[in-house]
């Protein structure tokens, strides 16, 4: 085999097609989606339903969806080991996903500790959610440019609008709202489209 000497215009450009091709590269964010857009719908969906109806069958419901986290978790372990076995390239978008997700949970952990025990726990709960999410996919659609992400980020900003105003039952089922266009349907949609997300 020849040894082929590059022009510098050669050069750059191969690295210019090589980071186009890794940042179009459909990432495993989708399932992530998926999996925790679920769990979050569902579960303020069943604590909607507790404090709506406040029946026994409901509370327990409600216990029972916190364990769904320890679900997601493993599912998201899973899901992670899948990705390292099966990327043979990590996209460039893998990036922003993964530390954006890392900084989201840190700041929910952090005002979930610090809010703990305060007498609007609930209300302040629903709002970091609601804006934690909205601001992180806003961005996340801007830089992948993945509309379904913009407008549910942008959703889920307005959503927060309405939880001061809402008795207990409805913050929480706007919250499941928000989530649910917010996380679950752009998941749905990056799976079984062709977006490069």
């Amino acid at each position: 085999m020849e040894n082929q000497n590059l022009t510098s215009e050669e050069q750059i450009s191969i690295i210019e097609n090589s980071l186009k091709h890794s940042s179009k590269q459909k990432t495993g964010a989708s399932n992530y989606y998926i999996i925790w857009g679920t769990i979050l719908t569902v579960t303020f969906m069943v604590h909607f339903l507790n404090a709506h109806f406040k029946t026994d069958s409901t509370a327990m419901l409600a216990n029972i969806s916190i364990s769904l986290y320890a679900v997601g978790g493993l599912l998201s372990f899973l899901q992670s080991r899948k990705d390292d076995k099966n990327e043979t390239v990590v996209p460039l978008n893998e990036k922003v996903y993964t530390y954006s997700w890392i900084g989201a949970s840190i700041c929910i952990g952090v005002m979930s500790i610090s809010q703990g025990s305060s007498k609007n726990f609930i209300e302040l709960f629903c709002i970091s959610i609601l804006l934690i999410f909205g601001l992180i996919n806003f961005i996340i659609g801007g830089v992948t440019n993945f509309k379904p992400l913009i407008i549910g980020g942008v959703l889920s900003l307005l959503l927060i609008i309405l939880i001061p105003l809402s008795t207990i039952d409805y913050k929480f089922l706007i919250t499941a709202i928000g989530i649910l266009f917010n996380c679950l349907i752009p998941g749905l949609m990056m799976k079984y489209t062709r977006a490069s997300v």
